[in-house]
């Protein structure tokens, strides 16, 4: 049985990790629920009664997924009977891979299109819809249980959107090829078809974690219904998150209420809640809570939480000053209040806006470095072999990446093992030990790991002309590659395509972070400065609940925050006949009477 050291976690947290019975968990933010989620796979692991049982963890990124199982070895836990990822990878691994033969679009096997060749078929299909002013971004598709459904809010539109779209799952399926969406409607429509196979699968899992669930699809609760209610109860879940953090409503996620969700699974959920917040100040949680859209509660535990913070709000900027106006809080942080560059964030409702400062920040603040998973300069697509090859391929050795770096190669020894490769005398400190033997000078990124790709293809012996599926794979890595880093390189990153840009990416926070409102979700930062909070952004001018939603991105956004928070809503963006001052600030920003701090 898996123990803990005594005062490690709070009544709260321990109540959710020893819980028999299946629990939904509201958890606020700051509240320790990473550490709790860890705890509770480990303790999950440690009761497992046969080899041929596993504990499923579902979270909403791979980045979740991988600092979860990370903390899960470092407490010394076998994870060889553990399972996390994404729900799409849920459904591959599990549902369509094993099971493809009882699909009739499947049955003569399948090939998952990354998100580049999607768009790139999207737009030419889009081509002949200019007069209609229909692009790839109205192309949207939400796969629930009765089928695919247009996400363009333009019904106008809806008629053209839909000849695309069907002459797009056309071209799929004559290459044998789906995408995300439709991973998730066939591997419903399997589950569905073939009661046995859920059967099977409730069988295999006796407990099912369910992380984020306010941003789970209804076709996903479904899903894992399906599989939950086949055991008679005796599969239990976890499922875990915070309704005020439900920002992905656009793309189809939204908290299911507890008793819809009940009759669904077909037996009762425990409700708990961790409202203890050990990450912002009393200050930060006091501003953040106008923003809560359910009634949670928040109470300030941490070491910090007397902290006197330093919350700001400016609307009178212009945007042609912002990139002085986020210098100067930059640096009044770092030389006056001690915060480390590593503990900045710089957040915006969108990418375009990022991309249009980020240069200029570093050319204005040359000493410093600037870091995001935006910037990152090749295809981060978590499905394609060579995509995680090239994790192994970046990272240097090192005592604290010795155990990830070995997770990565165990991952990579299994796909070649899946495709065919004979990796019989090759386990995976083998695998390591080639990798940090290649000796490379180039300062070519995408040169570069086709030089390691290379050499690890002769070292084991592959020819890739051989194995389809690692050829495919390759060629869609760097045609992928090449496209987004000259769409970086042209919006004003032209050193992103340098091998210490590629290696970067899988290196721990180093600089200051510049993200997206959405991508800073389950992150924390000493100090955030958001800008861009202006109408038609948040909430966004499609939005029909944007109302509600824009208090919801205040929410994250101020919640990401330990000490200090500066908000800003620049005049002067979005100038037209109709609007000489550019875009007003977010409603909520203007009727919130907070009496925000001033920096001379």
């Amino acid at each position: 049985m898996f123990f803990w050291r005594e005062n490690s976690i709070n009544k709260e947290q321990e109540n959710a990790i020893l819980e028999k019975d299946s629990v939904m968990l509201i958890a606020c933010p700051g509240s320790g629920k990473t550490r709790t989620l860890t705890y509770k796979i480990a303790y999950e692991l440690s009761r497992l009664t046969s080899k041929k049982q596993f504990v499923i963890a579902i979270t909403y990124t791979n980045r979740a997924s991988d600092e979860i199982k990370e903390r899960v070895e470092l407490l010394g836990v076998d994870v060889t009977q553990l399972w996390i990822g994404t729900i799409h990878s849920f459904c591959l691994e599990w549902i369509l891979k094993p099971y493809h033969l009882y699909h009739e679009k499947l049955k003569n096997g399948f090939k998952i299109i990354n998100s580049d060749d999607s768009e790139d078929i999207l737009s030419e299909l889009c081509i002949p819809y200019k007069e209609e002013k229909i692009t790839y971004f109205d192309c949207g598709i939400l796969a629930k249980t009765n089928g695919f459904h247009l996400t363009c809010l333009n019904k106008v539109k809806h008629d053209s959107l839909n000849r695309i779209i069907k002459k797009y799952h056309t071209i799929l399926e004559e290459n044998n090829q789906i995408d995300f969406e439709q991973i998730l409607f066939y591997a419903y429509e399997i589950l569905i078809s073939k009661p046995i196979v859920a059967k099977i699968l409730s069988n295999l899992f006796p407990f099912i974690l369910i992380d984020e669930y306010q941003d789970t699809k209804e076709i996903q609760y479904h899903i894992i219904s399906e599989i939950l209610s086949k055991n008679n109860g005796k599969s239990k879940t976890l499922i875990v998150g915070d309704p005020n953090q439900s920002i992905y409503e656009s793309l189809g996620g939204y908290p299911m209420p507890k008793q819809d969700l009940e009759k669904l699974l077909g037996f009762n959920l425990k409700s708990l809640s961790l409202d203890k917040n050990y990450r912002s100040s009393s200050a930060i949680i006091d501003y953040f809570n106008h923003y809560k859209t359910f009634n949670t509660k928040i109470i300030p535990y941490g070491s910090e939480k007397d902290y006197p913070s330093i919350i700001t709000y400016n609307s009178s900027i212009s945007v042609d000053d912002l990139i002085d106006e986020i210098t100067k809080l930059i640096l009044y942080n770092v030389n006056e209040k001690g915060i480390s560059p590593n503990e900045i964030c710089i957040a915006a409702p969108q990418w375009v806006h990022i991309a249009s400062i980020t240069r200029k920040l570093i050319i204005k603040l040359p000493d410093f470095n600037f870091d995001g998973p935006g910037m990152a300069p090749f295809s981060r697509d978590i499905d394609n072999f060579w995509f995680k090859v090239s994790r192994i391929a970046l990272t240097d050795p090192s005592p604290y990446m010795y155990i990830k770096r070995l997770r990565w190669s165990t991952e990579v020894l299994n796909e070649l093992d899946t495709v065919g490769v004979n990796i019989t005398n090759t386990n995976s400190k083998d695998f390591l030990r080639i990798c940090n033997s290649f000796k490379i000078t180039e300062n070519n990124g995408l040169e570069y790991l086709k030089k390691i790709f290379n050499l690890i293809c002769e070292k084991l012996n592959i020819s890739l002309q051989s194995f389809p599926q690692l050829n495919e794979h390759f060629n869609s890595f760097f045609k992928s590659s090449e496209k987004r880093i000259h769409k970086l390189i042209a919006e004003g990153n032209p050193s992103i395509d340098s091998i210490e840009s590629f290696k970067k990416v899988f290196r721990q926070r180093d600089g200051i972070t510049v993200s997206t409102i959405h991508g800073t979700k389950g992150e924390e930062y000493d100090t955030v400065i958001g800008f861009g909070l202006l109408h038609d952004y948040v909430p966004h001018f499609s939005d029909p609940n944007g109302e509600e939603n824009s208090k919801k991105i205040l929410y994250v956004l101020a919640s990401r925050a330990r000490k200090n928070l500066h908000i800003i809503s620049e005049n002067k963006r979005g100038v037209n006949f109709y609007k000489p001052n550019g875009k007003s600030p977010t409603t909520h920003l203007l009727s919130y009477k907070y009496h925000y701090s001033t920096i001379n």
